[in-house]
């Protein structure tokens, strides 16, 4: 069983999008949500946009890593996440990004883990401290 924390990020209808996330996340028999941080409201980082709300969650599943991130987006894009491949700092609908996986340290997939942003930004560490174990 893998465990894994996922920063959940919205600037666009946030409570609407975290939540329909969230439920999406719930009513999958892929993960399993062990815990929910509280919400915590930041400035959007690395672009012009509206406030972002931010959450961690810590969970568990049998999915490997690379099939982990891939139901992860299908939920992003259910919530109308639209990528532009040229520009990562974009307003978002939903964002879910692991940022820690097992005791894994180093790079998968292009992912390095943990993700060095943990120890940058308190839109993550503040969250992150609430239900890491």
């Amino acid at each position: 069983m893998n465990r894994f924390y996922v920063l959940v990020g919205s600037n666009i209808e946030p409570q609407e999008n975290v939540k329909k996330g969230l439920n999406l996340i719930k009513e999958s028999s892929e993960i399993k949500l062990e815990a929910i941080s509280s919400e915590h409201i930041s400035t959007a980082v690395g672009m012009d946009g509206d406030d972002f709300l931010n959450l961690v969650l810590r969970c568990t599943s049998k999915l490997s890593f690379q099939d982990t991130v891939a139901f992860l987006k299908e939920i992003e894009g259910f919530c109308g996440r639209k990528r532009d491949p040229h520009n990562k700092f974009t307003p978002r609908t939903l964002d879910l990004d692991i940022i820690v996986w097992n005791d894994f340290e180093g790079f998968i997939d292009g992912y390095e883990l943990p993700d060095p942003d943990i120890n940058k930004y308190e839109y993550i560490q503040k969250p992150f401290a609430e239900i890491k174990l």
